[in-house]
């Protein structure tokens, strides 16, 4: 340990970052920095001496540079606008999926019943439960290391989840099949494996598979279970919230419609790009 100014160690990060976006290696920098060590801008336009662990910061430059994500190394992210753990059981949440809570929080719902199909690290369920008043939130996911995770976010947050260790694609438990729900949101598995190659390293060799592929012959196969589930345990009226392959959403918004839901829309994430589908339970 050792008191250093806080520019120079800013600098010397920057020159071991092997980053070619300069405007990229100085976000990365100030992250590392800020999230890792409690190194703000101001320390930096300040040059305040501050204490830190070069052997550590060494070793987490060096893990930056085999592309490991920043949020698994210091061991949070944020999320609408709360800090939730991650590690390499779970997904690390996206601001495009954070537009979810936006949109449910539009359609105002009164004391809903909410079911999160695939929760990894909890965000969605953990931030429904805090910002719905009066909600029931259920999660459920097939890994056990996603769900501890979960536990613990939703633990430290403070926010009352129900969870459960499920495989949606296969028999559900009986406490599952005997409760009825206003909403089912998920952010389910979506990207098939011919699309591997357009995607980063530090997603393909570090997030996990379970919850990124799908098979490039069946790639719906995870709303295909969603929304029969909806069929069977959505109250009169409830709704389907879902974020999905921005390549496939007319071939999903289809196949939510041939399963007989109404009023079905894909709408549009901030960057323009397909990203959810919206269904409506009909008279099926």
């Amino acid at each position: 340990m050792s008191f250093l100014g806080a520019k120079s160690i800013f600098d010397q990060t920057l020159q071991d970052l092997y980053i070619e976006d300069e405007s990229e290696r100085k976000s990365v920098a100030f992250l590392l920095l800020e999230d890792g060590f409690g190194i703000s801008k101001m320390d930096i336009i300040l040059n305040k001496s501050v204490m830190i662990d070069e052997l550590l910061l060494e070793e987490y430059v060096e893990r930056i540079n085999r592309q490991e994500p920043i949020q698994q190394i210091v061991g949070f992210t944020y999320f609408a606008s709360r800090k939730f753990k991650v590690d390499k059981n779970v997904l690390i949440p996206r601001p495009e999926t954070e537009e979810l809570i936006s949109i449910i929080k539009s359609l105002q719902l009164d004391q809903p019943a909410i079911l999160d199909i695939g929760t990894g690290s909890g965000c969605l369920a953990i931030s429904l439960a805090l910002e719905l008043i009066n909600s029931e939130v259920w999660a459920l996911d097939i890994s056990e290391g996603a769900l501890k995770v979960a536990m613990e976010n939703a633990k430290s947050l403070k926010a009352s989840v129900k969870f459960l260790h499920e495989d949606i694609l296969k028999e559900k438990s009986t406490e599952v099949n005997l409760k009825r729900f206003d909403l089912i949101v998920s952010n389910p598995p979506y990207i098939r494996n011919l699309e591997k190659s357009q995607m980063k390293a530090n997603v393909i060799d570090y997030e996990p598979h379970l919850a990124l592929f799908v098979e490039n012959d069946n790639p719906l196969i995870f709303y295909k279970r969603i929304a029969d589930l909806g069929i069977e345990q959505l109250n009169k009226d409830g709704l389907i919230l879902a974020e999905i392959n921005s390549y496939l959403g007319e071939e999903t918004r289809q196949l939510f419609e041939k399963k007989g839901y109404e009023q079905v829309e894909i709408l549009k994430d901030f960057y323009g790009k397909d990203r959810f589908v919206k269904a409506k339970k009909g008279l099926v």
